[in-house]
């Protein structure tokens, strides 16, 4: 057990030191700001708070989940492919140990830039709400004047919480592909069952055994009304989430116990 922790502990800093990783996180925050200037471009303060709640979360999603793709194939593929993963197995430390510490690393990896992105994403919300996305230069006008926008702040969080269950889901699949697939492969099929989730709604589907339901954890317009994403609905996405990251890991290392490492 220690080794594993220990394993996780050096997988999450070996990602969090990349520099695509902060590169992704300065992407994220330039879409973030991007947000709070199109909502001038609104007229309606409803609309306004609508779209930079809802773009936060998605930028959330979108960058937590590439973070959690290329961790993966850098952590797992890149490892078992040059070989390097032996001097660690030749160690007393198992194959379960060995992926099931890659994954927790990667994954706490990801939840803490989400948690990085879902700060940043909640002081320009507050920004928006203080100033009524009206960035006038005039100093004679008092900002003070003005009627502050109300944030749904319990939605909001209850969103950036889905949206970090989507990117630990992902990443979770993401792990267990890059035993087998490299860096681009490995981008082509989570993209895939990343739209494959979201198109089986339509057919009457909650996700499928090796897809997870992301239909369950996407916050939509309700993360910009109060009270308009219920606590139960949270803790069902999260609780599938859970799950579903526990049985993709768990057939990842049954995978692993089988697979040569040339």
């Amino acid at each position: 057990m220690r080794a594993l922790l220990a394993l996780a502990r050096l997988t999450a800093a070996d990602v969090l030191r990349q520099p695509a990783t902060w590169l992704a996180l300065a992407v994220g925050g330039i879409l973030l700001g991007l947000s709070l200037v199109f909502g001038m471009f609104n007229f309606a303060e409803a609309d306004r708070m609508r779209m930079l709640c809802s773009s936060g979360i998605a930028v959330h999603a979108v960058v937590a989940l590439f973070i959690g793709v290329l961790g993966a194939s850098t952590a797992v593929h890149r490892e078992l492919a040059e070989r390097t993963a032996l001097t660690l197995l030749a160690k007393p430390l198992s194959r379960v140990a060995f992926l099931a510490g890659k994954g927790l690393g990667l994954l706490g990896a990801v939840a803490l830039c989400g948690l990085l992105l879902a700060l940043a994403h909640a002081g320009v919300v507050e920004v928006g709400a203080v100033t009524a996305f009206e960035f006038d230069h005039d100093p004679h006008h008092h900002h003070g004047e003005r009627e502050p926008i109300a944030v749904p702040w319990g939605s909001l969080l209850g969103g950036h919480a889905l949206a970090a269950a989507q990117a630990l889901c992902m990443t979770a699949l993401a792990v267990v592909l890059a035993l087998r697939f490299a860096l681009v492969g490995n981008i082509i099929a989570c993209f895939a069952a990343w739209v494959i989730a979201h198109l089986l709604p339509q057919l009457g589907w909650h996700g499928a055994f090796v897809i997870p339901a992301l239909d369950l954890l996407v916050a939509d317009d309700a993360a910009h009304v109060a009270g308009g994403l219920p606590l139960t609905a949270v803790l069902a996405g999260l609780a599938h989430a859970l799950a579903w990251c526990a049985g993709a890991m768990a057939i990842g290392l049954a995978l692993f116990q089988q697979q040569d490492i040339p």
